[in-house]
């Protein structure tokens, strides 16, 4: 849960490695591009000048795709400083740790016990529904939308991902006897 917090809060420190205009921002926005794609039109941006929480799309959404891969965006609400990752991806981590907080003030009776995978399926077919009519050119996609289904998948992945864990550091504590 603490890694989970750690990374959430690593995605907000961008913007402000940018707005403090530091050399190490280019280092930190390079490291997250090997977990995302990064697409301006895809990413969410923090506008200082509106305030700490003006958080919203670095461009504006519509049919065409913005390729560029900017850390900071200029837009008609000003200059806007781009999380490292894509808004699906922030949904996740989001809903990762959403979803951690919720599994742990359940107090499962068995932390090692898996949820059926029927939840895991189901929790991923808004990301795929989305996903796919965009690849195939059906539609585009929102930022609102992205945010949305990463952050019902990141939820659900929670229950699963967690588990594992306590299995995995029950073996390494405890060593099963034969």
């Amino acid at each position: 849960m603490l890694v989970m917090l750690f990374f959430n809060l690593l995605i907000f420190a961008g913007p402000v490695l940018l707005a403090v205009n530091t050399p190490l921002a280019a280092s930190y926005y390079t490291a997250f591009s090997f977990t995302c794609h990064q697409l301006d039109s895809r990413s969410l941006c923090v506008f200082p000048k509106e305030g700490l929480l003006a958080i919203g799309d670095c461009t504006p959404q519509s049919d065409k795709l913005v390729l560029g891969r900017n850390d900071i965006v200029s837009s008609a609400r000003g200059e806007g400083l781009k999380l490292p990752v894509c808004a699906r991806d922030v949904g996740i981590y989001g809903g990762m740790l959403l979803g951690g907080i919720f599994w742990v003030l359940k107090k499962r009776k068995d932390p090692g016990a898996w949820p059926s995978l029927v939840w895991l399926v189901l929790a991923l077919i808004p990301t795929a529904i989305d996903g796919t009519t965009q690849l195939f050119g059906m539609r585009e996609s929102t930022n609102a939308l992205r945010l949305w289904t990463g952050l019902i998948l990141g939820v659900a992945m929670a229950y699963y991902i967690l588990p594992l864990c306590f299995q995995l550091f029950d073996e390494k504590r405890e060593p099963k006897k034969k």
